[in-house]
């Protein structure tokens, strides 16, 4: 048993029986074991892209939560999209974020950065949100999909702690986030339900869980919401900040580190009064 096979049983993706009889299968039809999972019932296609991400650091995307630009699809050849089973969903700065069904497949990225000029940052989509996405945006085509193609051997490295510059301390406060950078468009409005798991000790940069992939680079609006359980500040704190760091947690959860912009002293020192 491979460490992968060993963290699906670990993280109670399967049982040992269900990864004896996927095993069984691959053996007998010559498949690979994600292929079989599927095959069987065992786990949705999401579901191995969801633990692939788990596993390899690179961030899951739900390709339907996002609009995306009319700028931004025309950076990548359609051919090439459809070829390599990616999709370009928004660019921040020079960077392009893109989906792949394989982020770790080395080549595409180079030919991406060729193309483009930017920065190529992979997420992980499952193939089937990526077809869809394709025939929405330029039109309905089939096309064959080699599911061994998910099968990563490596891991690539993991991003940096973000901003280390200062000591992070506890925090625990319900926090709303609006997208302000319009290089990322949502299908919905309404601002996004996160909470802080801390704050730098000068209280210029904060550490927010959500359910959703916000990239790096990408401005927000913060509304903090204190509560009545204290008595420092029963209204809401508002801070704008920038995405520095994201990173996918277990059960599609994200955590996001975001630095201020030019935040009030006041609102800095308002929420420093919360801290554990």
């Amino acid at each position: 048993m491979d460490n992968l096979e060993e963290k699906l049983i670990q993280d109670k993706w399967v049982s040992l029986e269900q990864l004896n009889l996927a095993n069984q299968e691959s053996r007998r039809i010559g498949k690979s074991l994600w292929v079989c999972l599927v095959r069987l019932g065992i786990l949705t296609q999401e579901d191995v892209s969801v633990f692939f991400a788990q596993e390899s650091g690179i961030p899951y995307v739900r390709i339907s939560d996002y609009q995306i630009s009319e700028e931004v699809i025309k950076l990548v050849d359609e051919e090439f999209c459809r070829e390599n089973l990616i999709l370009p969903l928004f660019k921040i700065k020079d960077i392009l974020f893109v989906a792949f069904v394989n982020p770790l497949d080395t080549t595409t990225v180079d030919s991406l950065l060729t193309q483009t000029g930017c920065q190529i940052e992979p997420l992980i989509a499952n193939m089937q949100s990526i077809r869809q996405a394709q025939d929405d945006y330029y039109g309905l085509q089939e096309k064959i999909f080699d599911f061994r193609r998910l099968i990563m051997k490596e891991k690539p490295a993991r991003s940096l702690p973000f901003y280390r510059n200062s000591e992070r301390v506890p925090l625990n406060l319900p926090v709303l986030v609006s997208i302000e950078d319009k290089s990322l468009a949502l299908r919905y409005s309404s601002a996004l339900e996160g909470v802080t798991r801390d704050i730098t000790r000068d209280g210029m940069a904060v550490g927010i869980y959500v359910f959703l992939f916000i990239p790096k680079g990408a401005t927000v609006n913060l509304e903090f919401k204190p509560g009545e359980e204290k008595a420092f500040s029963k209204e809401s704190i508002k801070v704008r900040g920038e995405v520095v760091y994201c990173r996918m947690q277990r059960g599609l959860r994200y955590f996001l580190g975001i630095r201020f912009i030019k935040a009030d002293e006041k609102s800095c020192h308002e929420l420093l009064k919360f801290i554990k």
